[in-house]
C-alpha cells in the first residue's frame, strides 16, 4: 500500500437546509395565549364598518353591523413538529458527544425551514392570484401588480413582504429598477438581500412551490400582520434509551400552526 495520511476533521459539513426565518414576518402575538397549552388558536376578526353621511340607519339594516353577529371567526389548527435523531453509543464515546451537539443544531435549522415553508403555503391559499403581462418572463410591472392589488383591497401598508421563487432570481435581478438599486446599495451587493423595495420586504425563496391549478413559478406577496405565525413550543426534546440498538433515540419537538386571517392578506403572481 502506497503512503496515504488521512487527517480527520473535527468540523462537520452541514447538510444544505434553507432557513431564512421568513416565518417571523407573520402576526407572533398569539404565542403567549397557548403558552399553557391548546390544540388551536381562535381568533375574532372584525367586520368592515359602514360610514353614513347626512342619514339615519335603521335598527334592522344590513349597514348597523353588529359586535357579536358579524364579527367572524378565524381559527388555526396547531401542528405537532419532530425532528427523528437517533445517537448510537458508539458515536457517543467516539466524538465525545460533539456529534448529537451538531445534530442538536441542525434539528433547530430543519424546523425553521419546515416553519418557512408551511408559512408560504399558508399565504399561498389565498384566492388573489394574478398572472404577469408576458408569457414566461417576471417585470417591475408584475411586482407592481402586486402592490397594487393589495391598494385595491385597502391592506394597511405596514409589514408587507414578497418572496420570490429561486426559479425566478435571475428574472428578478435583471428588472431595471433593481438592478439599478442594487448598483449604489453596497448592502445589497455584499448580502444579496433586498431591503424594502417599494415598500416590501424582498425574500428569494427555494420553498416557494409552483402554483397548485396552473403549475407556474410564482412570487407570494404576503401582509405580515395578517398571517398568524403561532408557535407554542419549540426545540424541546424527547429522549428514550434504546438497549437492543444500543443507542438514545431523541427527536426534538415543537408545537406551531400557520394560516391567512382572510384571503386579502395574500397575493400571489404566477408566470403567464
Amino acid at each position: 500500500m502506497p503512503f496515504n495520511k488521512v487527517v480527520t476533521s473535527d468540523i462537520f459539513i452541514r447538510a444544505c437546509i434553507e432557513a431564512q426565518g421568513i416565518f417571523t414576518s407573520g402576526n407572533r402575538s398569539y404565542d403567549s395565549l397557548v403558552a399553557p397549552g391548546a390544540t388551536s388558536v381562535r381568533r375574532p376578526k372584525l367586520p368592515k364598518l359602514v360610514v353614513k353621511k347626512n342619514t339615519g340607519t335603521a335598527a334592522d339594516s344590513d349597514d348597523r353591523k353588529g359586535t357579536k353577529a358579524d364579527t367572524i371567526m378565524v381559527e388555526t389548527s396547531l401542528n405537532t413538529y419532530a425532528v427523528p435523531i437517533k445517537d448510537e453509543i458508539a458515536a457517543q464515546f467516539e466524538s465525545n458527544k460533539k456529534l448529537v451537539n451538531d445534530f442538536a443544531q441542525a434539528a433547530k435549522t430543519t424546523l425553521e425551514r419546515e416553519w418557512d415553508k408551511d408559512f408560504i403555503a399558508a399565504a399561498m391559499a389565498t384566492t388573489n392570484i394574478i398572472q404577469t403581462a408576458a408569457s414566461g418572463t417576471l417585470t417591475w410591472k408584475d411586482l407592481i401588480k402586486i402592490s397594487q392589488k393589495f391598494r385595491t383591497l385597502e391592506v394597511p401598508r405596514d409589514g408587507m413582504i414578497m418572496v420570490v421563487s429561486a426559479a425566478l432570481e435571475d428574472q428578478l435581478m435583471d428588472i431595471d429598477v433593481i438592478k439599478n438599486a442594487a448598483s449604489y446599495n453596497t448592502q445589497i451587493l455584499s448580502t444579496g438581500k433586498l431591503i424594502n423595495v417599494n415598500g416590501f420586504e424582498i425574500f428569494v425563496s427555494g420553498l416557494v412551490p409552483k402554483t397548485t391549478v396552473n403549475n407556474k413559478d410564482c412570487v407570494v406577496g404576503i401582509h405580515g400582520p395578517g398571517l398568524a405565525s403561532i408557535i407554542s413550543n419549540t426545540g424541546e426534546i424527547k429522549e428514550a434509551w434504546d438497549g437492543v440498538n444500543l443507542q438514545d433515540n431523541l427527536d426534538f419537538v415543537a408545537h406551531a400552526g400557520f394560516e391567512l386571517d382572510g384571503a386579502e392578506f395574500a397575493v400571489v403572481l404566477e408566470l403567464k
